[in-house]
Order: structure tokens, then C-alpha cells, then sequence
């Protein structure tokens, strides 16, 4: 499989995910314009024309931004929850949308969608796994907390997108009010570079091929924090040798092909 991150933060969430063998591809979340995906897209080759199902994880601005434009242009059905749907005072797709359990498996041509649950301050908050063939991909922001589903098909899977979101002395002697600080340290918030170690250093194995950590907050973060903090895991797993990529909130990401 091939996955593209086009964004990756508080500013706009949006993974592009494509089948090699058939040519389809699937949308994790649209929270950037239209417009910026097909540019992000273009920069690799790939178009909007090719996304056979956008897949929206939950009904904040910053992952669903874009959907009723690009759904509606490019008449692409958009799989959510019924009571994310019903949280999504603006934003919602146009027409076209399909509603999704907790559990079900999606297929969209040779393209598996599975929807968890997790903890977030929205109305039915989930993560995805994608499946093309034997190949699997864990697609897991605004987590809040430890979950044990992710733990599990963290061992499972051979690449995942986790979010990494703050370092927690920057967010303590940072600018935030302090409402706003427990909202982001909260179960329902978002995972600390610590706790995103932590899974990691836990539940990966050596089939994970490459991990992404994404949704890195603007102020209250730093790649390079970020890539000190996973060095220290990998020279305490001397067994686990992933590729790295540190997702950008600001421009596309590389091409990232998996393969068995």
C-alpha cells in the first residue's frame, strides 16, 4: 500500500491511502481544502478522481473542514458514525454519506475500512484500520488515552499513524489557560509525546515497518522533541527498527509504500 500524509494537526487532518494493484484509494479524514488536496496530491501524481470513500474519524473542524466540498465535487461517499454525522453542525457531506458501526468492516474496491472506538471530546469519536491484501495500517489521532484496541493491533499491523500531540513541560510552563491545558491532558484530549512512547515501546513489534507520528501541536511541540523522544525507544528496542516519519502540519509528506 502506499499512504501520503497531505496534513497533520490542529490546522487540518487529512491521509490519503492507496491500493498499487488497483489504482483506488480511500480518504482518512478531510480537514484542509479541497482545493490544497489536489495540490498536495498533484505533487506526487495522484488525484482526487482516484478516492473511492472518504473515511471521517470524528466532526471537529480540523478533519472535517473540507468534506462538503470535496464530497460533493467529486461525488465520493463519505462513511461516518450516525452520531458524528448528528454532531456536525456545519461541515456535513453534502449527499452520499453512509453510516458506520463500530466493528464493521468497509470494502471499497480492494480497500478494507474498520472502524474502534476511542476516547475524544466528540460524539462518537473512532480510528481506522486499512486493509489492502495482507497489509495493514492503524490510523489513530485525538486518542485521549490509553486503548486497548490500539495496543493490540499495534502488534498487528505494518504501519500506524499515532498522534504525539504535546510535550507535556511545554504544555505546563506554556501560555495556555489552564481550562485549556486540562481539556488537552484529559482522557478525552489528546496523547503526550510520553504516553504515544509508551504505546510504542509497549505493543510494537518487528512487523510495524514504519511508524508515523502525527497531529503535533503548534505550541506545545517540536519535531525535533519528537524524534529525541523516539530515539530513546528505539535504543531501548534494539529489536524494533521501523522506519520514522514525523508528519508535517504545514506540507505533504513523502510517498510511504509498505509492502509484504
Amino acid at each position: 500500500m502506499n499512504i501520503i500524509v497531505l496534513n497533520s494537526g490542529s490546522n487540518g487532518n487529512a491521509v490519503f491511502v492507496e491500493s498499487p494493484r488497483s489504482g483506488a484509494a480511500v480518504l482518512l479524514d478531510c480537514g484542509i481544502s479541497r482545493r490544497q488536496i489536489e495540490v498536495r496530491l498533484k505533487v506526487h501524481g495522484r488525484y482526487l478522481q482516484n478516492v473511492k470513500g472518504l473515511f471521517i474519524t470524528h466532526e471537529h473542524a480540523d478533519h472535517v473542514r473540507g468534506v462538503p466540498v470535496t464530497a460533493k465535487m467529486y461525488r465520493m461517499p463519505t462513511y461516518l458514525t450516525e452520531a458524528t454525522y448528528r454532531g456536525m453542525r456545519v461541515n456535513r457531506p453534502h449527499k452520499g454519506h453512509r453510516f458506520i458501526r463500530i466493528g464493521e468492516a468497509v470494502k471499497v474496491e480492494d480497500i478494507t475500512v474498520e472502524a474502534f472506538s476511542k476516547s475524544h471530546d466528540a460524539h462518537d469519536p473512532v480510528f481506522f484500520l486499512v486493509t489492502i491484501g495482507e497489509l495493514r495500517f492503524l490510523y489513530v489521532t485525538d486518542l485521549g488515552e490509553h486503548n486497548q484496541e490500539v495496543a493490540r493491533l499495534l502488534g498487528e499491523v505494518d504501519a500506524a499513524l499515532i498522534e504525539s500531540n504535546y510535550d507535556e513541560h511545554m504544555l505546563e510552563t506554556g501560555p495556555y489557560p489552564e481550562h485549556l491545558k486540562e481539556r488537552i491532558r484529559a482522557a478525552h484530549g489528546h496523547l503526550s509525546n510520553l504516553q504515544a512512547m509508551e504505546l510504542v515501546e509497549k505493543h510494537c513489534n518487528g512487523r510495524l515497518q514504519t511508524l508515523i507520528l502525527g497531529h503535533l501541536s503548534e505550541n506545545n511541540n517540536t519535531p525535533e522533541i519528537v524524534q529525541r523522544e523516539v530515539e530513546g525507544v528505539l535504543a531501548r528496542r534494539p529489536d524494533f527498527r521501523p522506519r520514522i516519519v514525523i508528519a508535517s502540519r504545514y506540507e505533504v509528506g513523502d510517498v510511504v509504500s509498505i509492502t509484504g
